[in-house]
């Protein structure tokens, strides 16, 4: 059985969602001269998303039930839907981003950032920045804040499947942001301690999950989930600041928070970088519901 699978459903999967992502690229393209267009059809995406899948959706609910305690089930349901509708209109947004149809100024619309003055600090220390964000709403938009700033900013990626090798690291450095992919083939650790050493202000997504032969356990949302301690390990070794820099999308601001220090010593659950980190992770998400990746498969498996 586990044969078949390696042998036609997974290269079928891979096919059908390389097809997805062809389809979506032109769908976006030909709705860019349209922003309000854009937004109707995104929102049609998550409809059909949120409709034909009913087993992710109660997976969502049930997601949103621990991680929320005490919410009504109508307005879980409002958040579950309303998180597809900000993932669908980001994607296409973005799209039209990385294949130049929208200006960056389009994009990033107008954004407050709050706190600037903490990066501008930790950059001053000359050891670069390990600056870590959320999928809170378009997530994108900080480290091309960044680079529209004047940062010298890099952004540590892992490109899905279907999308064709080397898109978007060709449209991120277009865009003036350096690229440092997650391969099988080559450790992504040893371009990040360069990019810090080279005074750079290196971005990373702190829910991005790992899976279970990977990372730290940590109660994270109301679940014992890995997450993963790279990002801290990474920041010990080059004795750089960790600067958490997040998204406020319903208030179209941007948060720079004071820098923590790296972890000292072997990292375990309890270490106060990490555990006020993720402490911060939750408290902006549970702020923001409606905005965060509910549907992410690494978060929502159990």
């Amino acid at each position: 059985m586990a044969t078949l699978r390696k042998r036609y459903v997974l290269p079928l999967r891979r096919a059908w969602r390389r097809g997805v992502f062809r389809t979506l690229r032109a769908v976006a393209r030909v709705l860019a001269p349209h922003p309000r267009a854009t937004r109707a059809v995104g929102r049609f995406f998550a409809w059909l998303n949120y409709t034909l899948r009913p087993g992710e959706r109660r997976r969502d609910l049930t997601n949103l039930r621990v991680a929320l305690p005490g919410q009504p089930d109508a307005d879980l349901r409002h958040i579950a839907r309303e998180s597809l509708v900000d993932a669908s209109v980001g994607a296409l947004q973005f799209l039209q981003l990385v294949d130049d149809v929208i200006p960056t100024e389009e994009f990033l619309g107008q954004v407050a950032v709050h706190g600037r003055e903490h990066l501008d600090a930790a950059l001053a220390g000359g050891r670069g920045v390990l600056a870590v964000g959320l999928h809170l709403g378009h997530f994108g938009k900080v480290p091309l804040w960044l680079a529209q700033a004047g940062y010298p900013v890099a952004l540590v990626i892992r490109e899905a499947r279907q999308v064709p090798p080397g898109f978007y690291i060709a449209a991120l450095e277009r865009l003036g942001i350096e690229a440092i992919r997650i391969e099988r083939e080559q450790a992504a650790a040893p371009r990040v301690l360069d990019a810090l050493r080279r005074g750079r202000v290196v971005m990373i997504y702190l829910d991005q999950g790992v899976k279970n032969d990977g990372g730290i356990e940590i109660d994270f949302l109301g679940k014992r989930v890995p997450m993963p301690a790279g990002p801290l390990v990474l920041a010990r070794r080059a004795r750089a600041p960790i600067v958490p820099v997040f998204l406020h999308p319903a208030l179209h601001e941007i948060v720079v928070h004071p820098a923590l220090a790296a972890p000292a010593g072997t990292l375990r659950e309890d270490d106060p970088t990490l555990q006020a980190l993720y402490r911060l992770a939750e408290a902006e998400i549970r702020a923001h519901p409606a905005y965060w990746q509910w549907r992410y498969r690494r978060w929502g498996r159990d």
